[in-house]
Formats: structure tokens, sequence, C-alpha cells
């Protein structure tokens, strides 16, 4: 069974994409990746997936409070969930094609736990 976001990038062409890392210790930068966002470059079309579980990051990172991270890797989820055709078409004209408008508008760039990785396209 294929994901929304494989068959996304799959049948649609160009994309642009970022990771979202959670940065545990930011003195020491060590990170793991806990979602994807892809934005496709001809089409007002995003997909997000971000961790539903905590076992992964909670071995790495064994002092994490799992509660308030599964909380906000849902609230991730739903905000990407919610952006609709119309919305990603409103944002790409005012900022461009690129997935970094959509990611600002969800999450903007910021000194926390939560870092997006430089843009990358395919």
């Amino acid at each position: 069974m294929t994901t929304a976001l494989e068959r996304t990038t799959a049948s649609e062409g160009s994309y642009t994409y970022t990771v979202l890392r959670y940065v545990h210790d930011l003195v020491t930068s060590e990170f793991i990746n806990v979602g994807v966002v892809i934005a496709l470059c001809d089409a007002p079309l995003v997909a997000a997936k971000f961790k539903t579980s905590d076992s992964r990051v909670k071995g790495a990172f064994p002092s994490l409070d799992t509660e308030v991270f599964l909380r906000r890797m849902k609230r991730l989820q739903a905000c990407f969930d919610a952006i609709d055709a119309t919305r990603c078409k409103d944002l790409r004209a005012r900022n461009g094609q690129s997935v970094a408008a959509l990611i600002q508008s969800v999450l903007p760039l910021e000194d926390s736990a939560l870092q997006w990785s430089p843009i990358g396209s395919g």
C-alpha cells in the first residue's frame, strides 16, 4: 500500500522538499529526522509525513518528553494536512514555488528543538 506522499512524488514530476529534524541538544547539534514536507513545483500540492511514534527518537534521546513530542508531531501533521490547493496557490503567489513558503507558514524557522533542513529538490 502506498502513502499519499509516495503517490505524490512518484506521479507528479519535479518537487522541492525539506526534512524536519529534532535537535535534542543545541550545543552538540545531534539530531534525528522526524518528518518530511514535499511540494510539487508545477501543481498546488503539498504532502507531509511526521513521526507518529516516539520509539526511535526516545531510543536516541532517552530524556525526551514523549508526550510533548508526539503532541507536536500530530499538530504539525494536522496543519500540513489542512493546506488545500487554494492556500497553496496563495502562498506560492506571494512567496515563490519552493516548499520554504509553505513550511514557514506552519512552523517558522527558529532556534528550537525542531529545525528544518536545507531545501532540496528532485
